[in-house]
């Protein structure tokens, strides 16, 4: 399948249900053939620090964001993380989930103009 799709996650901590909602989202598509790659940005960030996701509590909606992540991890799927938000929560790249990057912003813009974009 030659669909593609930017997921910018901006919450972890602070929405669990929206950070959620973009992890299952990012599963069901590449589930489904469609290249996915996240983007975390604001507190969304956190997510792509290893053992963070454990941290987050329960959700109503969806399945634990460690095993929402856990599954992507597991499929390849790409990452990154927005630099200056990582320098704010003190990420550094060792810190990282397999398959992530710290990025600038020329990044995000690159890959918006060239896949369909949905932001949490």
């Amino acid at each position: 399948m030659d669909k593609k799709l930017l997921l910018v996650a901006t919450h972890s901590f602070d929405a669990q249900e929206r950070a959620g909602a973009a992890l299952a989202i990012a599963n069901t598509a590449a589930a489904n053939g469609i290249d996915v790659i996240i983007f975390t940005i604001n507190e969304g960030a956190l997510l792509v620090k290893k053992g963070f996701a454990e941290t987050i509590g329960e959700q109503k909606a969806f399945p634990p964001i460690k095993d929402l992540l856990a599954s992507l991890v597991e499929m390849g799927q790409k990452f990154y993380v927005c630099a200056p938000c990582a320098k704010q929560f003190d990420i550094n790249p060792e810190d990282l989930l397999p398959n992530t990057e710290i990025a600038g912003a020329l990044t995000l813009v690159e890959l918006a103009m060239e896949r369909e974009v949905m932001t949490f």
